[in-house]
């Protein structure tokens, strides 16, 4: 029994796949207004913000070959695992937990992973996945958000800012917009089909149906900020709080 017991051991310990997963743990030091820019490949990529004036980057690799080469300033950091791997063929999933100043800007992509953000009230937050994977916005108080998928999931809870601009674009799955009853904003929401849209209360704030009920337009109370949605193939849906 032992003996059984020894060599599962040994199998697990020297095993590639165990030896070839790597993580990488950095705190950097910067001013609250700090941009923070991450492009994956492969991978999840969760954003939280905090009190602190430091970015904390954890990250989970698969492949002990991939490459990460941070470049930083009081400013901004930036962490391009497409750039530094070129050439390098098949990396694995790199899983990234960040940690950003309340008041950061947050700009990631990948071509294939969730993204999310949270807590995170600076200038602009922009989400990007290429392929597949779902985007995830909370307690957001942006005045720029720009989120866009090929297939998947989007949603945003968050304050509109007056002046904002509010981007959400998707080819294939459904948009959820969770904002206060109060916002207000212009709406060009198009979908692909007539059925696809769940106004909720906006029903009846005078939005027009355009295009044989295939987008809808109009302000909403005041209409302070911009919000622009395309679905392809998917429902728009409110959730006003």
């Amino acid at each position: 029994m032992k003996a059984c017991l020894l060599i599962i051991f040994a199998s697990l310990v020297f095993s590639p796949a165990v030896w070839a997963q790597k993580q990488f743990t950095k705190t950097y030091r910067t001013n609250k207004n700090v941009r923070l820019q991450l492009t994956n490949m492969t991978g999840t990529i969760t954003v939280y913000g905090w009190q602190r004036d430091e970015i904390r980057v954890s990250a989970k690799m698969e492949s002990s070959s991939a490459k990460m080469l941070p470049e930083s300033s009081n400013n901004a950091l930036t962490i391009n695992i497409v750039r530094d791997n070129q050439g390098r063929g098949d990396i694995g999933s790199i899983n990234f937990k960040v940690w950003v100043p309340y008041d950061s800007a947050v700009d990631i992509e990948t071509k294939m992973g969730n993204l999310e953000v949270r807590d995170v009230s600076g200038s602009m937050i922009r989400a990007k996945i290429s392929l597949d994977g779902d985007v995830s916005l909370s307690n957001i108080k942006a005045d720029t958000v720009m989120a866009e998928s090929s297939s998947g999931n989007i949603f945003f809870d968050g304050t509109l800012q007056s002046g904002g601009t509010y981007s959400f674009k998707l080819l294939r799955g459904d948009i959820n917009i969770r904002i206060p009853f109060s916002s207000s904003f212009r709406l060009s929401a198009t979908a692909s089909e007539p059925n696809n849209f769940a106004l909720g209360p906006l029903g009846n704030s005078g939005l027009s149906f355009q295009s044989g009920g295939r987008k809808v337009t109009g302000s909403v109370n005041d209409g302070r900020a911009n919000m622009t949605i395309l679905n392809k193939r998917g429902t728009i849906a409110f959730i006003l709080r």
